[in-house]
């Protein structure tokens, strides 16, 4: 075992991500069938052969993603695939582990309304006068009803692909499709955000309300910042502690004092107060 796992493990301890209630390790007790990573239920009325209607419940999966364009099928170093997003239930693609991460941001954000992957391509005029098409990797539409496209690049391919020249050229063109341009990099989008971010969503998939009110009822009146496992272990089960603490992060409740560190090496929070 590494160095680093070590400390890894001792940070653990200390954080009591270990400690078992009654000298038995913590266990989910919820049913399988309570758990679905992709799909939903829907309700369809049918009539039996007395001519009765009835109300059944049956399994769907999840929707398509409505990107214009897929993820190739086989690339030489890049990341590729599908998720879902479960509050629209639909597939969303990624194409990079950039985009994954910025996906999983949005996901973890209770203000987002909606993902889409590769939206409709934006017409432009090059510096030439050539016109041009573009397509931005993701769109994000909040629940205030506005539009955010997201061009993702690493650093070190800002300069080759003229991305900030293309962003600033299709700016006149993006009325009704979006109402503002946020360019992300690797700078941004790294493995501690996407760490933290795949919590949250992880946990509103085991979210429990009366843990969450519990939780909200503790640290409501805590001013400045506090350890989020300190507060955990105030539950019997740490694990069902903890799982709140990241449902709050996502109801905008909670932040974490640094983002841009996973909670494990930096477990300090604070409530969200807007100023008045």
């Amino acid at each position: 075992m590494t160095n680093k796992r070590v400390l890894r493990y001792m940070i653990e301890c200390e954080h009591g991500i270990d400690n078992y209630v009654n000298d038995e390790p913590t266990v989910f007790e919820g049913s399988l069938a309570d758990y679905a990573p992709a799909g939903e239920f829907v309700t369809v009325r049918f009539h039996d052969d007395d001519g009765v209607a009835h109300d059944a419940e049956l399994w769907t999966g999840h929707k398509p993603s409505t990107g214009t364009r897929q993820p190739p099928n086989r690339t030489k170093a890049h990341a590729r695939g599908y998720i879902v997003d479960p509050r629209t239930n639909r597939a969303i693609g990624f194409s990079s582990t950039y985009e994954l991460t910025c996906i999983l941001f949005l996901m973890a954000n209770v203000a987002v309304a909606d993902i889409e992957d590769q939206p409709a391509a934006v017409t432009y005029f090059d510096r030439e006068g050539k016109k041009r098409k573009h397509t931005y990797d993701i769109r994000a539409s909040l629940k205030t009803g506005l539009k955010i496209v997201y061009p993702i690049k690493p650093v070190d391919q800002l300069k080759k692909t003229k991305i900030k020249e293309i962003i600033e050229l299709t700016k006149p063109n993006l009325e009704g499709f979006a109402d503002k341009v946020v360019l992300l990099t690797d700078r941004v989008l790294t493995r501690d955000v996407a760490w933290n971010s795949k919590s949250i969503v992880h946990a509103q998939h085991a979210r429990d309300e009366a843990d969450c009110e519990r939780m909200l009822d503790i640290v409501k009146d805590i001013q400045g910042e506090f350890s989020a496992y300190k507060v955990a272990r105030m539950f019997d089960r740490f694990a069902y502690g903890l799982n709140a603490i990241w449902c709050l992060l996502y109801d905008g409740v909670l932040e974490l004092v640094q983002p841009h560190r996973k909670l494990i090496d930096a477990p300090y929070v604070r409530v969200r107060r807007d100023e008045e």
